[in-house]
């Protein structure tokens, strides 16, 4: 079994290569692609000045800012479906309430998601339209 380890702002993050798997770069729709600001995380908000973002690239690849940690990984889409891959992060520790909101945001990513934008906002939902995220477009 192939592993990587990526060495981040001073922090080990080991990655599994034969779990990465991409989608072709034209099979990414382009109003998904982008860079989006998390607003709510499983009806629960967050906290305002934390700035937990998540970038979809059209090369099938993700990336963002969870609150605590930097991460990274692949995504898969099937019709209005998006399945994201286990992210690969850096391993800082922060204040309890950053842990917990990344811990909702890592844990919202799990599953594979229904997809939809309203009003330039990106809607994130389980089986059943129960919404898991919502994150408005971002400029960085």
């Amino acid at each position: 079994m192939l592993k990587l380890a990526l060495f981040l702002s001073c922090s080990c993050v080991l990655l599994d290569a034969t779990s990465v798997s991409t989608v072709v770069a034209k099979s990414v729709p382009a109003e998904l692609v982008g860079t989006w600001l998390a607003e709510d995380i499983g009806g629960g908000g967050v906290i305002d000045d934390l700035q937990t973002t998540l970038e979809i690239n059209d090369d099938g690849t993700y990336s963002g800012f969870a609150g605590c940690n930097h991460y990274t990984g692949t995504f898969n889409l099937k019709a209005n479906e998006i399945i994201f891959g286990t992210a690969g992060a850096t391993r800082k520790v922060c204040v309890p309430a950053v842990m917990d909101q990344e811990w909702k945001f890592f844990d919202a990513l799990k599953s594979g998601l229904s997809w939809m934008i309203e009003d330039s906002k990106l809607m994130l939902a389980k089986p059943g339209s129960i919404t898991v995220m919502r994150l408005a477009a971002h400029s960085s």
